[in-house]
């Protein structure tokens, strides 16, 4: 999926398809591709990643999507010495990483992917499937601008996949604020300013004051990966008194 990554070692389950990171990134990525069809109750037990209560009555997909995504992080926080890490989401939903650790997880249609770093950085990672060109004409008011529209189609992408990689964006910057500001965000409180395909590369501004630290007009940069049918984006800005 990534250029310069190493596959992580398969469990013996037909569960885990595949898996890859990229350690020497700052921050360090990994993935995972998943058959949600081969899911057992029997690999929670295995994985010693047991399946929350509140999740016992849940349709496969979210169970599925629990287990690879659990295990993903185990591998990856193994490799910093951090062993049999069990991530838990507080109240609110959002993961619990150990101290020192800044992290984001995101899964879509059998893949998971997850950035971590101990560096000082926000950090928030997503992955899309590619919308279909109807959905993407039907969202464009609601996830864009006027000039965010004009800057999308000015590029040598599909619409729907420059769409879908505009709501990743935005979807990257959430989850790389919610754990300094914790409030909701709307689409339009976060533009793109300027999309590099050559180096994979997209600046964003806030559009809206949500704390001393960020304010309307604050710069973001962020990274991304394209394919055919899945998007992947990447963003990490200091954190506040850093």
């Amino acid at each position: 999926m990534f250029i310069s990554e190493s596959s992580l070692p398969l469990p013996a389950s037909s569960f885990i398809r595949a898996a890859g990171t990229l350690t020497a990134s700052s921050p360090a990525i990994a993935w995972c591709q998943f058959d949600q069809a081969c899911w057992q109750e029997t690999l929670h037990q295995q994985w010693q990643l047991p399946l929350p209560a509140t999740l016992q009555g849940a349709v496969l997909k979210r169970k599925a999507e629990f287990l690879a995504s659990r295990w993903l992080v185990q591998q990856q926080l193994e490799q910093w010495g951090i062993a049999n890490f069990l991530l838990r989401n507080a109240a609110d939903r959002s993961p619990i990483w150990p101290p020192g650790i800044q992290a984001s997880l995101s899964h879509s249609h059998g893949w998971v992917v997850m950035a971590a770093t101990q560096a000082p950085l926000c950090v928030g990672i997503d992955v899309e499937e590619v919308m279909t060109d109807k959905i993407a004409r039907e969202t464009a008011e609601m996830l864009m601008s006027p000039a965010e529209h004009a800057l999308l189609t000015g590029l040598p992408l599909p619409f729907a996949q420059a769409a879908t990689l505009l709501f990743s964006l935005k979807e990257s910057v959430y989850k790389a604020l919610w754990p300094q500001l914790h409030q909701p965000m709307e689409f339009h409180q976060a533009v793109l300013t300027a999309l590099d395909l050559h180096h994979h590369q997209a600046s964003l501004r806030l559009t809206h004051a949500f704390s001393p630290a960020f304010t309307q007009q604050t710069p973001l940069q962020a990274r991304f990966w394209l394919q055919p049918d899945r998007v992947i984006t990447l963003l990490t800005h200091p954190l506040p008194g850093q």
